[in-house]
């Protein structure tokens, strides 16, 4: 059985997009996986895999750190229905991940961290105050938010252009089903999806099917998650 270490909120949200990706790999594996949760302050409980961040999965006695590398080690691991299914697409999956956490998830950041300091466990506050009001420059994350929707909204839409332009031509990123490159992507919209009630998408936007497609994936297992 594997075991995964996964990012908690209050109320047992789990938003964080990287756990997403392995959650999603491990069900496209059909793997069988238990869930440890855990805060920002617990880094003790991932420690056995000389990591201070999530996603930590074990698999026996193995531990494997990074979404990356967590799906990496799946298709060496188990090769049925791989996630990375030729050179050429392990370089796709590499330039999705890329522009994934430099554009995207920086571009929804600010939009969601007030909601996020708000939905973060009472023990985690401070950790999150001090870690994100260095990054921003301030620890009023509700103004900041408020200020950043004027026009951050709009440039977060725009920056999903590259996914929308292939996703009107194609039911999933990767094509006819989807993959790891679906995957990365799918985890970042869980991210909001746990923590705000911000909708990020205009319903007539392909990138919009392709998120409710995702959600119903997998028998709905990123649907019936607990959302904001």
């Amino acid at each position: 059985m594997i075991t995964l270490y996964d990012l908690a909120f209050e109320d047992d949200r789990r938003p964080s997009p990287f756990c997403w990706r392995a959650k999603f790999a491990l069900a496209h594996k059909g793997l069988d996986f238990t869930s440890v949760p855990m805060g920002f302050t617990e880094k003790e409980k991932i420690a056995f895999a000389d990591s201070k961040t999530v996603p930590v999965i074990k698999d026996g006695e193995k531990p494997v750190k990074d979404s990356w590398a967590i799906a990496v080690y799946l298709d060496d691991m188990y090769p049925e229905r791989l996630l990375l299914k030729s050179e050429m697409g392990r370089s796709y999956a590499r330039f999705i991940n890329g522009w994934t956490d430099t554009v995207v998830n920086a571009a929804i950041f600010p939009l969601i961290i007030g909601d996020l300091y708000d939905r973060v466990r009472p023990e985690d506050k401070e950790y999150i105050a001090e870690s994100r009001g260095a990054r921003l420059g301030t620890k009023d994350f509700a103004s900041f938010q408020t200020q950043a929707r004027e026009k951050g909204l709009a440039a977060f839409r725009a920056s999903l252009e590259p996914a929308r332009r292939a996703l009107r031509e194609q039911k999933f990123l990767s094509g006819a089903e989807a993959a790891y490159p679906d995957y990365i992507l799918a985890g970042t919209f869980m991210w909001p999806r746990t923590i705000s009630p911000l909708e990020l998408l205009e319903k007539d936007d392909p990138v919009y099917s392709w998120r409710e497609r995702m959600l119903d994936h997998f028998d709905g297992m990123a649907r019936k998650a607990k959302a904001a």
